[in-house]
């Protein structure tokens, strides 16, 4: 199965359950019935296998209605940062060229002009047609793009990279397992739409009928109210860009707090937990090319003599490699190139089939 056909299975066993909860919560039914009444004004438009859909969407529920439509239709969603200087979304919308762009009322005037359709999720009213709220048959192949998020482009361009279903659907079986999520799970939408971590906060938990928490706007940056939130909200799992997560560690938390594991990525980790915290320190590495994750580790607390913190072990389905300039594994100890191989690998850069050949080999 497909991510979009594991959530719709949850809505069907479990339809009032909590799915999104944000600014509109959502519950599973709702969820599923409006993707499939987008999902087929998309398919109208000639949304269909490989074809790209923007979504100029800030983290809210309808961000969530958002992707889980795109992929119902067949296409690939290119999730794109509001925050993001015009001139960088404009570059990003004309790589991609897709023929339609999703965005709130609010945002749709930030959009530069361009060549595509652009459709505001709160301005046209839903189809409530009972045929629509069924989900539009397509043809999928698990090779298909499910979506592209493209590079920060700090080392030159931004880059789109393309990802399958078959990818993300490794990535989601993989987290499931490795943390044990069930339906009882709180996790959050804490990252900006365009990084791929956003990917990883929805789809493991909205396939196992887990509920998603978006993190406020004005307590993202803030270790003290973050934490304090966290709490209260009873969130069992989530995931925090290294920076806040050092800082997250380094405060005190009362001891029965639900949270389990605190997820963290992006940057080079450097702090280790203290032995009192209530929850597991998880540190993760993957480039975007890799779908989110290609290794992951348990940071056990140890103090500061002991070295760095470890990047972990690969994911299920992924192999690592050390090689050097030649591509030959180097000796244990040796310093050398990461290799990555296996599920997680990506399809390639976006129009990009030089540079494809390059990097993807």
């Amino acid at each position: 199965m497909f991510v979009h056909e594991l959530v719709a299975t949850q809505a069907e066993a479990a339809p009032d359950a909590l799915a999104i909860v944000g600014d509109k919560p959502l519950t599973y039914g709702e969820l599923n019935a409006r993707a499939n009444q987008l999902a087929h004004r998309l398919g109208s438009l000639g949304v269909r296998s490989e074809v790209p859909v923007a979504l100029f969407l800030e983290r809210s529920s309808e961000l969530a209605v958002a992707v889980l439509a795109v992929l119902k239709a067949g296409g690939t969603y290119v999730p794109l940062d509001p925050s993001y200087p015009l001139s960088r979304i404009a570059l990003l919308l004309e790589d991609c060229a897709a023929p339609v762009v999703l965005t709130h009322s609010s945002l749709a005037k930030k959009l530069p002009p361009g060549n595509w359709q652009t459709m505001v999720l709160d301005g046209e009213p839903a189809d409530s047609a009972e045929a629509d709220s069924v989900a539009p048959k397509n043809a999928i192949n698990p090779e298909d793009t499910a979506y592209v998020v493209f590079t920060s482009g700090s080392t030159g361009r931004p880059k789109g990279v393309q990802i399958t279903h078959a990818n993300l659907l490794n990535l989601v079986q993989w987290h499931q397992r490795e943390f044990q999520i069930a339906a009882t799970d709180r996790g959050t939408l804490q990252s900006s739409p365009g990084f791929d971590a956003a990917v990883w906060e929805l789809w493991p938990y909205l396939t196992a009928g887990a509920s998603v928490y978006v993190v406020d706007e004005s307590i993202r940056p803030a270790p003290e109210p973050l934490r304090d939130w966290i709490v209260e909200k009873g969130i069992t799992i989530t995931f925090l860009p290294t920076a806040v997560a050092e800082c997250m560690v380094n405060l005190s938390w009362p001891a029965q707090t639900a949270l389990r594991v605190l997820l963290t990525g992006a940057d080079t980790l450097r702090r280790f937990p203290r032995p009192d915290l209530p929850f597991a320190l998880v540190n993760n590495y993957g480039p975007t090319e890799c779908t989110v994750v290609a290794t992951s580790g348990e940071i056990p607390a140890h103090g500061e003599s002991e070295g760095s913190p470890s990047i972990g072990r690969p994911i299920d389905n992924v192999d690592i490699h050390i090689v050097d300039e030649h591509l030959t594994p180097v000796a244990n100890g040796s310093a050398g190139e990461l290799l990555i191989g296996g599920a997680g690998v990506g399809r390639g850069y976006l129009n990009l089939p030089e540079l494809t050949a390059e990097k993807f080999i």
